[in-house]
């Protein structure tokens, strides 16, 4: 058996990543006979894997133990506050809406926000693109408020704001200083993350001077510069990325045709403002396809234990590549490399249940994300059947889709009755239909009130625009 162990040993190649030098014997070492001798597997062994594969076998193995030496729990920032503001976000692209999403996800315990406000240049079209379904049902709804101007708000729209997510479009790095002039002028700002995409041209040059202004300037808050190349459209977390910082780029960062995920850049950018080790980092961001990258062996080795995007994020900021590296060296000149801290035996209990319960938690959402799917399938169906039985009785003024967003509410209402009925859960049919009157009859009345609130505010040249009465004489 201890032969068999040996035998599989040898084949992968991946032993535990050891931080100080030292020998490891073993009794097997003192025998004349070779393992392949053995045929343990049934066959030859010998030349099973070429060189190559050897080689990147073993640097998975290597890349495994490190990450089980360096991990250690992720620093939130402490004032992240209660509000946050996006800016630089084009309400008709979907960046805007996933920028939001992640600031609002309920899974993201670390953003206890209450006010998420949208900074946008034409306030109607982004309340009609970013006000819809998705952001009734999620809670969105409830915190998020507009502030219309330029690209970035002024000092007077910052005021009672904690956090700001800034987005820079084409690579354009001029408009850092009017956003650090902003926010150091903004006495309730205390952390500001940019992201910079499109930047092809940029160079490395153009990145140290950014740096160098961030330095100089920021004296009030804390903030983090992520670069990237045109987006994608990608989802998040299907290719592994590179995260170098900018003080590491001689050259240009990217090729011209080069691209990266705009889901994975807005997810690293949302996750650096809550992530305490990003503050006054200046990185950029890179795809890293190859499956036999480094980058790609610690990003798969991260997932294969069980880290989640915070703590996968963290480590790409604040290590990366470059980490594993520099501990390669750090051992090649025969230094210790510094090892995270030695979980206690309550710590590493408590870190088993919150892993279980994570895992839970997990289940628990994606079923009920089943559920929520499947019942707006059925919701959709209702309202596509009753369009049907008014259109045939009579000419309906509105279109299928518009029909089914006003009916919505119903249309979830009857799916729900409908679902927990064939799943044979309890249902007051009369009850219910009883109660969902009553809570949309409120509804109405409070939307009717705060309508004639608002149209009694009115001004008179709201309702009606000055007319231009003079006269212009013709020549």
């Amino acid at each position: 058996m201890k032969l068999t162990i040996a035998l599989l040993a040898s084949l992968t190649g991946v032993g535990a990543f050891v931080a100080s030098s030292r020998s490891i014997t073993s009794h097997h070492a003192s025998t004349s006979t070779t393992l392949y001798q053995f045929g343990t597997l049934g066959f030859n062994t010998e030349g099973l894997y070429s060189r190559a594969e050897e080689e990147t076998i073993r640097t998975q193995g290597e890349v495994m133990g490190y990450l089980n030496e360096v991990q250690a729990p992720t620093a939130i920032r402490s004032n992240l506050g209660t509000s946050v503001i996006i800016s630089g976000f084009d309400p008709t692209d979907p960046a805007s809406t996933e920028i939001l999403a992640f600031l609002n996800n309920e899974e993201s315990a670390h953003f206890q926000f209450t006010k998420i406000v949208a900074h946008v240049e034409d306030m109607k079209v982004a309340k009609k693109r970013l006000i819809g379904r998705n952001a009734r049902y999620t809670g969105l709804l409830d915190k998020l408020d507009f502030t219309e101007g330029a690209s970035s708000p002024t000092v007077e729209q910052l005021a009672d704001v904690s956090s700001w997510v800034a987005h820079v479009g084409g690579g354009d790095m001029s408009k850092l200083s009017d956003i650090v002039d902003a926010a150091e002028a903004a006495e309730s700002v205390k952390n500001v993350v940019i992201l910079v995409s499109g930047a092809q041209s940029v160079g490395g040059d153009a990145l140290k001077a950014a740096e160098e202004l961030l330095k100089d300037k920021a004296t009030t808050f804390a903030y983090t510069l992520l670069v990237v190349p045109e987006w994608n459209n990608e989802p998040e977390a299907t290719c592994a990325f590179g995260i170098v910082n900018v003080t590491d780029v001689v050259d240009a960062p990217f090729e011209q045709s080069e691209t990266f995920s705009r889901e994975e850049s807005l997810r690293i950018i949302s996750e650096c403002l809550a992530i305490d080790n990003a503050k006054g980092k200046c990185v950029v961001a890179n795809a890293a396809k190859e499956a036999n990258s480094l980058e790609n062996m610690l990003i798969v080795g991260m997932r294969e234990m069980g880290l989640n995007r915070l703590q996968e994020i963290e480590h790409m900021v604040t290590r990366g590549a470059k980490g594993y590296n520099d501990m390669i060296a750090t051992q090649d000149d025969g230094k210790t490399w510094e090892k995270a801290p030695e979980l206690t035996e309550e710590e590493k209990a408590a870190k088993a249940k919150t892993n279980e319960e994570r895992i839970l938690l997990k289940r628990e959402k994606r079923d009920e994300d089943a559920k929520q799917k499947e019942l707006e399938v059925m919701a959709t169906q209702w309202a596509k059947r009753e369009y049907l039985r008014k259109s045939l009785k009579r000419a309906v003024s509105v279109k299928e889709a518009d029909f089914i967003e006003v009916v919505w509410d119903r249309a979830m209402f009857e799916a729900d009755l409908k679902y927990r009925t064939m799943k044979g859960q309890a249902v007051n049919e009369s009850e219910e239909r009883t109660e969902f009157r009553e809570a949309q009859e409120k509804k109405k009345k409070e939307a009717y009130s705060a309508e004639r609130e608002r149209w009694d505010k009115m001004a008179y040249e709201e309702l009606e625009p000055p007319q231009d009465k003079s006269i212009t004489l013709g020549r």
